[in-house]
């Protein structure tokens, strides 16, 4: 049953990636809105390199919390990481709900596109004694992975004993990038960026908003302070990330 488990995370895992590069292949460019535009917002989180305390949510549940962290390897422009150390608990195909452990790297191209480079995530089960390990290359599309028992290798992409519809979906992958060479031209955009204000603790606070517009899976929005905050993030899957802020406040109704 938690090899079965191990499959279904992997096969989402590489769901997740398949989604944004269908986003990243045919719809490039994100949309410049008069307001702000979403680099400028994205940079603007970058720059502040305060550790931000998120909790995660499922409707009105908390199911976990983790910390939030940004850093720029050199100046302004340079190339940047994002990354999330948490814990919580996760619900498994298998209808079970698991502790884990997650820790999530993003590396960032230079200022100002912020092109994605590199994903790396890790999942550990605690009952079982089980590691998880991935890491996606958005250069080559390159999906690989690693899912360790008590210290010893049970899964490998590169292993000849690869599990035949992971590797499909691998290979999936490289479709993708072979047909990003011929949309490179396509212009429709996939974000929006908004200047506007939220009410925390009954005072309107100037933020921003970041809207990210994926198809076949909805809309994720990001709520960033002037200053560069992490405030709020909701998405489609039924989990939202919260900080401290947001919640002591208890935030009203947006305003645009």
């Amino acid at each position: 049953m938690i090899y079965k488990s191990i499959i279904a995370v992997i096969l989402v895992f590489w769901a997740t990636m398949t989604v944004w590069l269908f986003t990243s292949t045919y719809y490039p460019e994100f949309e410049r809105l008069p307001e702000v535009e979403p680099a400028l917002i994205l940079n603007k989180f970058l720059e502040n390199d305060e550790v931000t305390h998120l909790f995660v949510y499922e409707g009105e549940k908390n199911i976990g919390d983790g910390m939030l962290s940004s850093r720029l390897n050199d100046d302004l422009t340079s190339e940047a990481e994002v990354r999330f150390v948490g814990k919580g608990y996760l619900k498994f195909p298998d209808n079970n709900t698991r502790m884990v452990n997650l820790r999530v790297s993003l590396r960032l191209g230079t200022s100002p596109l912020r092109s994605l480079k590199e994903v790396n995530f890790k999942i550990s089960l605690k009952d079982s004694d089980i590691d998880m390990i991935f890491s996606f290359n958005a250069d080559s599309y390159d999906l690989n992975y690693k899912v360790y028992q008590s210290g010893e290798i049970i899964a490998d992409s590169s292993g000849e004993n690869e599990n035949p519809e992971v590797k499909e979906a691998r290979l999936l992958l490289k479709l993708l990038k072979v047909n990003s060479n011929v949309n490179e031209n396509n212009t429709e955009g996939i974000a929006e960026g908004r200047w506007g204000n939220i009410m925390i603790a009954g005072h309107r606070t100037p933020v921003y908003f970041l809207q990210l517009n994926a198809p076949t899976i909805g809309k994720i929005k990001i709520t960033v302070s002037e200053a560069g905050e992490f405030l709020e993030m909701k998405t489609p899957f039924g989990y939202d990330l919260k900080s401290k802020v947001v919640l002591n406040g208890k935030k009203g109704v947006q305003i645009y």
